[in-house]
This record gives structure tokens, sequence and C-alpha cells, in this order.
């Protein structure tokens, strides 16, 4: 009898510990079954994004995804902590011109030639045998392209001699931009436009060089470029200077591909956007190494603005650097969210997407304001809608690795940086004005493809960044570019001071 208690209580004891067993399996499986489903949920969103980006439309805006910019439900609450309502009203109508159908291109300023079709002299007699008289002209116009014409400028030195001592004197030739080269300053001027400005590769450009009738080899248009590049070195020098004395400054990066060393390269923007020292400044690296913005704005203070990466890390440790965050990037990152979930724009990420919407309307309202007033306006309007924004964050409980997941973390990770922009009044929302100029620069890559090595690059980055400067100031790059290069060898000796030349800071009447 006490042999079966035993073998009861054996058996008991086995079970129970395979009960165990087979419950710390299930617990492994239910675990195991849960990273799946948010493995495949999270591929979903990857796959549907990318199909959005590769066949839909790239228009980050509310429109583009039929996303109203108030939702009805919030529109009360948010109507009365920002925008009061006035106690007098009144109702103004106007009248406008009906818009005309099609666009009238502005001709006032271009050549004209006045061709006029008369009758013949036979045909001006009428068929009862008067002679016409003119009562009034019909006028339509006409574009017509002139081909670009290359032409031999022959510079003829006469010599002359004197018998008695036969000592010989001629006119000292003038100072050519590349010693021993055929090349004029409006030529180069064209080469680097139509390169770093249209996005024309030097092959493509000597193609269409032999097609007007002239043979100029692509390594040849290369040297051009690469000399060039070399006597504007002074003006790079300057530019770089001028990163000391500037308050405000937004950053951004883009991926390059070199050749030797075969690997992914960046280029890096830094923009000023001090009123009355405008530029922006392009430099090449082969990493993206935090230490590069880093040592470059080592002597730097004032406001850095720029994107969450961390390379910015050590820029934002600085006591003399005050940081902003970009709304661009956090904005992108939950219409991302909207777009993997089919458009769904009732959940968090369309809640969260219409208040920071509300952020721009408010920096569109008071954009032509004073600093003082947008100031004011940003603590009175966007402080509260801020608040709003980040207690809905905290208040979201997503899956970490999925798309609202991430764009939530980007958003609580640059809290401080993303609240910054409203305790001033002449800074950004966002990084777009660097973004824009980076876009250039974005689409030439995807013509010329890649730069052959470190050195290159770096005068791709010269050009860009003087070209891009002379937009920002208004400035016209051909004249700019044949106006420096005409005085490039005054200002390498020393004549001319370089900063005196730079886009933002040159007379603009010797241009």
């Amino acid at each position: 009898m006490q042999v079966n208690k035993n073998n009861n209580s054996q058996k008991i004891s086995v079970l129970e510990a395979e009960n165990v067993s087979l419950q710390q399996r299930l617990f492994a499986t239910e675990k195991q079954l849960a990273e799946a489903i948010k493995q495949i949920t999270w591929l979903k969103e990857q796959f549907k994004l990318n199909r959005h980006r590769q066949f839909g439309k790239q228009s980050e805006t509310s429109q583009s995804l039929t996303l109203p910019l108030f939702d009805d439900e919030e529109c009360d609450e948010v109507t009365e902590t920002i925008e009061p309502i006035d106690d007098e009203q009144e109702q103004v109508t106007y009248s406008r011109s009906k818009p005309k159908k099609g666009r009238k291109i502005d001709t006032t300023h271009l050549p004209r030639e006045r061709i006029v079709h008369d009758l013949s002299e036979q045909e001006k007699i009428c068929d009862c045998g008067c002679t016409l008289e003119k009562i009034s002209e019909d006028k339509s116009e006409q574009l017509e392209y002139v081909p670009a014409v290359i032409k031999v400028i022959e510079h003829v030195r006469p010599k002359y001699t004197c018998r008695g001592c036969e000592a010989i004197k001629s006119a000292k030739k003038p100072e050519q931009p590349l010693p021993k080269s055929m090349a004029s300053s409006s030529l180069i001027a064209d080469v680097i436009i139509k390169k770093y400005d249209h996005h024309l590769p030097l092959y493509r450009q000597s193609k269409i060089l032999l097609q007007n009738g002239i043979d100029i080899p692509d390594n040849t248009l290369g040297n051009w470029v690469m000399g060039a590049a070399s006597l504007f070195n002074p003006l790079h020098d300057a530019l770089w200077n001028e990163i000391n004395h500037i308050r405000l400054l937004q950053a951004d990066e883009t991926p390059v591909k070199i050749l030797k060393p075969d690997k992914k390269g960046y280029m890096w923007a830094y923009q000023s956007l001090d009123k009355n020292n405008r530029f922006i400044l392009f430099e090449f690296t082969l990493s993206r190494e935090g230490a590069h913005p880093t040592k470059r704005l080592q002597d730097f203070s004032g406001i850095l603005q720029t994107d969450g990466y961390s390379g910015y890390n050590g820029l934002r440790a600085r006591d003399n650097i005050v940081n902003l965050g970009c709304w661009d990037h956090a904005r992108r990152k939950f219409t991302d969210t909207i777009k993997a979930n089919n458009g769904n724009k009732q959940g968090v990420a369309g809640k969260l997407l219409s208040l920071i919407n509300k952020l721009y309307k408010i920096e569109r309202d008071c954009k032509s304001f004073s600093i003082e007033d947008r100031y004011q306006n940003r603590q009175q309007r966007s402080k509260p809608i801020l608040e709003r924004i980040f207690k809905e964050a905290v208040n979201a409980n997503p899956l970490p690795k999925s798309t609202l997941g991430v764009a939530i973390t980007y958003l609580n990770n640059n809290k401080l940086e993303l609240i910054e922009y409203i305790n001033y009044g002449d800074t950004q929302i966002s990084n777009c004005l660097t973004e824009n100029q980076i876009r250039p620069f974005a689409l030439g890559r995807k013509n010329w493809l890649f730069v052959g090595n470190e050195v290159s690059a770096n005068k791709s980055a010269l050009w860009y960044s003087l070209i891009q400067s002379c937009k920002i100031n208004k400035i016209d790059v051909r004249r700019y570019l044949v106006a420096i290069l005409n005085q490039a060898h005054a200002m390498r000796r020393g004549e001319i001071e370089p900063r005196s030349l730079l886009p933002q800071f040159i007379d603009k009447s010797i241009l």
C-alpha cells in the first residue's frame, strides 16, 4: 500500500514538472509569436511606405494626404486658447477680375526684331478701284532661339623696334584667368554654370560643343574647372572666416559617392541666416563622423539649427551654442506613418500631424511681422500647441519599432531642441532653408553620379557654395563668376581683399 502511495506521489511530481515545463514553453512560444507579429507589422509598414515612396506623391503637405488643418472635434478648443474671437466683426466683400487662361510671358526686356507682313502695291487697290488706307495694325509675338556662339578673340600685339639701339617693344598682353589656356573668363564661367547649376556633366558638354563645331575634350574642361577653383581658394577661406562672425546658422549633410577611395562620402552644408551676411558653405568629408562639424564650428558661438542626427551632439553640449531642432523632420515621420497605414488619419499620427500643421500656419501668419511681434506671437499661440503635442506624445503607447513608434521617439528625444525656436523672433521653425539649398546638389548627383576623389569633391563644394550664395543674395551667377575670374590674380597678389568679393559683400556695380 505504501509502495502505491509513493508511486502516485512520483507520478504527480513528474506531471507537475511537465506542466511547469509546458507552461514555460507556452510562454516562450507566445512571446515569440508576439515578436513575430510585431516584425510582420513592421515589415508591412515598410513595404507600404517604400511602395508609396516609389509610386506615390512625395509631398508631405496635409493637402497631399487630404488631411484637414483643423479637426472638427478640436477646432473650438484651439480657437479659444490661441485665437480669441473679436467682439466686433464685419463682413467684407470685394470683386476681382476673372483670371485669364494661359500664361503671359514677359518679353519687354528682350531684344526685339520687327517684321512687317504688308500687302503688295497691287493688293492695296480695292476691287472698286479705290486705294486702301492703313487704319491699324495686328501684332503677335513669337520667341526666337538663337544658339550660343563661340568666337575666337585674337589678341594682336604689334612689335616696334628702334633702328638705333635695336630695342623691341610691344604692348603688355592682358592677364588671362588661366595662363597658357585658350579659355576666356566667359567660357570658363559657362562650363562651371552648366556643370554645377544646370547639372550637365563635362562629357555631355564636350559633345554639345562638338555639335557646335569645336572639339574640346572633357578632361580639358575639367582642367579649366579645377584650375579656376584653385584661383578662388581665397574666397573659400574668406567664407569660412565669416562662420565665426554670424549668429544664426543651419547645418545639414547629404551622402555622395566617391571613387578613390571607393566609398560613400558626405557633403556638409552650413548656411548663415544673418540678415546682412547671408551665404551657404559646402564641405566634403570621407565620413559622417560628428568630429567634422565639431572641428569646423569650433569657434562658432550663436544659434545652431540641425536635425536630430547624433553627430551634432558635440556641438549641442557646448554652453555658447543654442540648439534648435527641425520640425520638418518630425512632421515627415508622422506623414510616413499615415502613408504606411493606408492613409489612415484618424489615429495618433493624424492628430499630431494636425497639431504640427497649426504651428506652420502660425509661422505663415507672422511671416511679415517684426522680430519682437513674431516672438510674442509664438509665445501666445505656438506655446500652447507645443505643450499639447508633447502631452499627446507622452500618452501614446506605440510599438517601439513601428513607424509611429519611431516618430514618437524622435519627438521625445528632441523635445528641448524642437521647442526652443519659440524663444526667439528671428529663428526658423525648421531646417528647410538649408535642405532647399542642398537640393540642387542632390539633383546634380543624379546626373554625374559620383566624384573622382576628395580633392575634386572639395573643388565642387567651392563652386556649389559660390553659386548658391549668389542666388541667396540675388546676384547673377554668370556675371559674378566672370567678374571674379577677371580679378582673381589681383586677389591672389593681395591687391584686392577677398572678403570684399564674396557674394554677400560685393559691389554690384562691378558685375
